[in-house]
């Protein structure tokens, strides 16, 4: 069968430029990346683009997608019309009109999967929410890794048929109706990012840290309740430092130092962390804390379990599907700086941590990209 993904891929940064570079890896599958995935004023980050990374694009890698540049989604679609499936890598309501324009293109014959990494938008609106249906609608299957993903996938295309474009016989209707999507909930796979794993004690000294570490690591957004994190550092029992490590989205900097004001233990590290960074702040770490306010499943609860850290979680989304309560982290309620912090006590005073760090471990071996691919195969294949 012949396999097209588009997605991103790095040099592009974060988790699901990976993901889509280790799906490409395993499925041998050729890969069409973009050009250019945002328009500048939608981007919020200083750039998307992580230089170290240039030499984990995966070979073959054509970049034709322009979001602004409708003729290079015609050119794109031409380069698909061999595949006998192609996987759309989908995260964010930016790419419905590419999408759209792609698929309708397709022959009738291409297996159109959408690889969903959010059904909904971290930041919603109505209009978004259209433009996200209209793209879910229109494929073959939609690869979901959560139960409540699954859900919500099912609320927006159960208006039970969708539209394809087709060629019809004179008289017949103006468009033919087909099932809706087939969804299919599997697991996100463990991300094996940051390179070699070095020590405790040599990542610790890299980063100057010591004593009891906690670590709130990757883009600094609302939902992620990094201010859920520093409310709680308040109520702290234990001396932990919390580590803040990413760039900020959609607010200020100074919002965060406001609420970090006086607290003493904890290091703000505002800045995009490249992978060849990345290794040192996961080892460095005793517990990764996600105490995020909607998810659908985290990247870095999944590269904390390939560093062996346990994670503190709120039980949003897919995080209690990874996140198993006193095994391989703590679950807690949402928007609880008080939860959080008993938390982080609980774990520093009386939890196992030596068993929860060999259950992370066994959790990064169960999430693997090997299993994940299998799925994808058969879903290629259409058995």
């Amino acid at each position: 069968m012949n396999t097209i993904i588009v997605g991103p891929v790095p040099p592009y940064r974060a988790g699901i430029a990976y993901c889509t570079m280790r799906l490409a890896e395993e499925l041998r599958a050729d890969v069409i990346s973009y050009k250019r995935q945002y328009p500048r004023w939608l981007y919020p980050g200083t750039s998307d683009i992580d230089e170290s990374l240039r030499d984990r694009t995966p070979r073959g890698t054509r970049f034709l997608l322009d979001i602004l540049n409708p003729f290079t989604w015609i050119r794109t679609a031409f380069a698909l019309r061999d595949a006998d499936a192609v996987i759309f890598v989908w995260w964010i309501w930016v790419w419905a009109l590419p999408y759209l324009t792609l698929i309708a293109l397709l022959p009738k014959k291409t297996r159109v999967i959408l690889q969903c990494h959010n059904i909904g938008d971290k930041e919603p609106a109505a209009w978004k929410r259209w433009l996200t249906n209209r793209v879910l609608r229109r494929g073959d299957v939609l690869v979901v890794h959560a139960e409540s993903e699954a859900n919500d996938a099912a609320r927006r295309v159960r208006s039970g048929a969708r539209l394809r474009r087709a060629s019809r016989p004179k008289g017949a209707p103006e468009a033919r109706t087909t099932p809706a999507p087939r969804i299919v909930h599997t697991f996100l796979p463990v991300h094996e990012m940051g390179g070699p794993v070095p020590s405790r004690e040599n990542a610790r000294a890299a980063l100057g840290l010591q004593g009891n570490i906690a670590l709130s690591f990757g883009h600094i957004r609302p939902y992620k309740g990094v201010d859920i994190a520093l409310n709680a550092w308040r109520l702290l029992k234990t001396e932990v430092t919390l580590v803040v490590a990413g760039e900020v989205w959609w607010k200020n900097e100074d919002e965060y130092r406001e609420l970090a004001r006086g607290l003493e233990n904890v290091r703000l590290d505002f800045r995009f962390i490249p992978d060849a960074e990345i290794a040192n702040y996961f080892a460095a770490t005793d517990v990764v804390l996600a105490p995020y306010r909607v998810e659908a499943q985290s990247g870095v609860a999944l590269t904390a379990f390939h560093f062996a850290r346990p994670v503190i979680a709120s039980t949003v989304g897919g995080l209690p599907e990874i996140v198993e309560d006193g095994v391989n982290g703590l679950l807690i309620p949402p928007e609880d700086p008080a939860a959080l912090a008993h938390a982080v006590d609980t774990f520093f005073t009386s939890a196992d941590r030596a068993a929860m760090e060999r259950a992370a471990t066994v959790s990064a071996k169960k999430y693997s990209w090997e299993e994940y691919a299998k799925v994808f195969e058969g879903l290629v294949t259409n058995t």
